[in-house]
């Protein structure tokens, strides 16, 4: 099988600590069960990138299970860039912004 390296971006960075901090001020340990989720979601995206729909050129999604996000990734030779922790309630033209550049890099 093989193996990928995995870069998340600073602005998928920003968007787990936001997120975790929100569910931290909702309910003690809600953070942990998000980030739990995330990791899960994550080592999915690792073992089997391919797997995940492409959502727009070679741009793919992994939706959380239980946490209404979307991990948005893409492949180049053996890395997966993940990009995005993105809410589904949020505007998608803020995540429309992060693929332009994401995808002119190809």
């Amino acid at each position: 099988m093989k193996r990928y390296s995995l870069i998340i971006n600073a602005f998928a960075e920003a968007d787990l600590e936001v997120a975790s901090n929100w569910y931290s001020s909702r309910k003690e340990g809600l953070d942990h069960e998000f980030i739990d989720e995330i990791d899960k979601a994550i080592q999915r995206i690792q073992d089997n990138p391919r797997q995940f729909a492409v959502v727009k050129k070679q741009i793919r999604m992994s939706i959380v299970k239980r946490f209404p996000y979307g991990i948005y990734f893409y492949i180049k030779a053996d890395i997966i860039n993940i990009f995005a922790v993105f809410h589904f309630s949020r505007n998608p033209k803020v995540l429309q912004k992060r693929l332009k550049p994401t995808i002119k890099k190809k």
